[in-house]
């Protein structure tokens, strides 16, 4: 069995990167596009992670690749290395995975992982303050297995980790990662000002977790492009956008797909054609028909007359 790949977080800070070195026969996945440069001995291709639906949700839903890049170090006695850096300047930090203890991350924030780490798609309660207010969406990531796990942020990196019943208040835009088994919550900014005080604040609503658990920020909050969607690609805070019409396109598409499948089983075991027989059934038929063309021609001929 080979051995796991060594991460180390370069230039920490507002432009990051990450260097992989791999050895000989380990492979890690990424973000598509991911991938700066990589030595001579490192291939890369391109993965369907988890499968076709699998892929669809994630680009549907989460507007994350529908392919995922996989690296893999080919050589067996030589070790190899990889630059990856996420398509947008921030910050980048490296979670330790452990089995039980899932992440939930905002879309964007995914940058790579190693093998035994597992990145889907994962639904928040479309009635839900949290998943309307959080500036999150209700379509997340969830990382689950054991492993490094990159994560990429807008601006630089912050982490928090909770003590048990300690709670932490985020400005809703700014979340990037936070522990599955956290409880979260919308807040006004200000309990004791209430609705007025927090709205001419500025603040409006905070997202509130109670640990314990571990939470990723991000300094910056993306901006809004000129089609309402976030200005980056990277970074937390980044909006799904509409669930139902996300909902809606998935499910055209896996319609048509069923229908195509359908039409092409259904029209196999169609009716086959009637086999013609020669003989007297045979006989019969052509002097039907002889007779036939006679009465139609003589009929023709009656109204010429």
């Amino acid at each position: 069995m080979s051995r796991p790949p060594i991460w180390q977080v370069k230039n920490e800070g507002s432009f990051a990167s990450v260097s992989v070195t791999l050895p000989p026969g380990s492979t890690f996945h990424c973000e598509s596009d991911a991938v700066v440069t990589t030595s001579q001995n490192v291939d890369v291709r391109g993965a369907m992670s988890g499968g076709i639906l699998a892929g669809l949700a994630r680009a549907f839903l989460t507007r994350e690749s529908f392919f995922t890049t996989l690296v893999q170090n080919n050589s067996s006695h030589q070790s190899g290395d990889a630059l990856i850096a996420p398509s947008d300047p921030g910050g980048v930090t490296l979670h330790r995975m452990v089995r039980g203890e899932d992440m939930i991350l905002t879309s964007g924030a995914y940058l790579a992982g190693d093998e035994g780490v597992n990145v889907t798609s994962s639904m928040q309660s479309p009635f839900s303050m949290f998943g309307n207010y959080s500036g999150t969406g209700v379509f997340l990531l969830r990382a689950t297995g054991q492993g490094n796990l990159a994560i990429s942020a807008y601006g630089s990196m912050h982490k928090y980790v909770l003590a048990p019943g300690e709670t932490r208040n985020v400005d809703n835009g700014h979340l990037v990662a936070w522990s599955a088994n956290m409880r979260t919550s919308m807040k006004l900014a200000s309990r004791r000002a209430g609705i007025v005080g927090s709205m001419t604040s500025g603040e409006g609503l905070h997202c509130e977790f109670v640990g314990p658990g571990v939470i990723y920020i991000q300094s910056h909050k993306p901006d809004v492009g000129p089609e309402g969607g976030r200005g980056t690609q990277n970074g937390g805070g980044r909006n799904t956008g509409n669930p139902v019409l996300g909902c809606i396109i998935f499910l055209i598409f896996l319609l048509t797909i069923l229908g195509v499948v359908a039409a092409v089983y259904f029209g196999a075991l169609g009716p086959t054609p009637e086999p013609v027989y020669g003989g007297r059934n045979n006989n019969h038929r052509q002097r039907y028909s002889q007779e036939q063309r006679y009465n139609d021609g003589g009929y023709y001929r009656q109204n010429e007359f």
